[in-house]
């Protein structure tokens, strides 16, 4: 079982025609030795035009900077890998991790945990999941979970800003007629890392706007996440800025919203939906436990978890725990003077 695939065209993987000619002359030499002379200005050009031929499909790669050609080739040849659990073991493992974390979110990771053992019966494996909308109010570790979901299955994790309005190029990238062309984060991230299946994170959805070239077309978040979250489409993602297409099908996609209400329609159509309860003082507890275990300071550890339950009978938030657990380790950090 291979967790390697295709993500742009094999063909892309074709070497320059500089490289097959020194190919040819090492085969020429080790099958001739210094007997001979090879066909050099015979051979050359019709390498160069049989490569042209089959690249004729992809004209925008011409445009391409060497750097870019070369990320692109190395990914037609390689492929990208999935990345996350390989066993029921290891996905109970990855579940059991997020529990101790966000006890309180447990709906969510026994969704995940059924998928992915779903997955498993298919003889895949790895992290892939439909697309999840976290709903809940702010400081409920909505971006929390899902960041710690892709450390914990060791994916590429990006988050995606929804401010500005400008969050729709950052996900499909931008083509010529804007002020700059780049690719988008999905696709800047497979290319980066050839990981097949990276953790996307969109924060608070409910709050995209849309931006306006001068020509007046314009492009916004919804209409950017609809080609990603659709199986169909993002499986043939033709990408803008190299004009080739990418399968980005099984990247993880994780929203978040404050406001379900305000979500678009077609977004909440595509997305496994979750309600985010805020964490009790119980739940704050536990996690503050989890995360001061590595803290040596005993008696700081004690007086720390002291003024938790003080806080979060008070109304804690998790960013703000997860703030108070950093201060408690820059004091253990401190240098003991004896």
């Amino acid at each position: 079982m291979t967790n390697r695939i295709d993500i742009v065209p094999p063909l892309l993987g074709l070497a320059d025609p500089i490289e097959v000619m020194n190919a040819l002359r090492k085969r020429w030499r080790a099958r001739h030795g210094n007997v001979g002379y090879f066909p050099t200005n015979r051979a050359q050009p019709r390498i160069e035009a049989c490569i042209k031929r089959k690249l004729e499909a992809f004209p925008g790669i011409a445009e391409l900077k060497s750097a870019q050609r070369e990320s692109l080739r190395r990914l037609a040849r390689e492929g990208a890998l999935v990345v996350g659990p390989k066993t029921a073991h290891e996905v109970d493992e990855l579940i059991a991790a997020l529990h101790a974390e966000a006890p309180w979110m447990s709906a969510v990771s026994t969704a995940i945990r059924q998928q992915l053992l779903a997955v498993l019966t298919t003889g895949r494996s790895g992290l892939l999941l439909r697309p999840i909308l976290l709903v809940g109010d702010p400081g409920c570790g909505k971006s929390h979970y899902a960041r710690r979901l892709g450390e914990l299955a060791a994916l590429p994790v990006r988050r995606i800003d929804v401010g500005g309005g400008s969050a729709g190029f950052r996900i499909s990238g931008l083509e010529k007629g804007w002020s700059g062309t780049c690719p988008g984060i999905p696709v800047e991230t497979v290319l980066a890392s050839r990981t097949a299946n990276p953790m996307m994170i969109v924060d608070e959805v409910d709050k995209a706007g849309v931006l306006t070239k001068e020509s007046g077309t314009s492009t916004s978040l919804t209409t950017s996440l609809l080609e990603m979250l659709d199986l169909g489409t993002a499986a043939r993602f033709g990408c803008p800025a190299y004009r080739v297409p990418f399968d980005l099908s099984r990247l993880c996609w994780i929203l978040t919203a404050n406001d379900l209400r305000s979500v678009p329609a077609p977004l909440r159509d595509r997305c496994q939906i979750f309600a985010v309860p805020r964490p009790c003082p119980d739940d704050l507890v536990q996690v503050y436990d989890h995360l001061a275990q590595g803290i040596k300071d005993a008696d700081l550890v004690a007086l720390g978890r002291a003024r938790l339950e003080y806080l979060a009978a008070q109304g804690l938030s998790l960013r703000q725990l997860l703030a108070w657990v950093e201060v408690l380790r820059g004091y253990d950090d401190r240098p003991q003077y004896h």
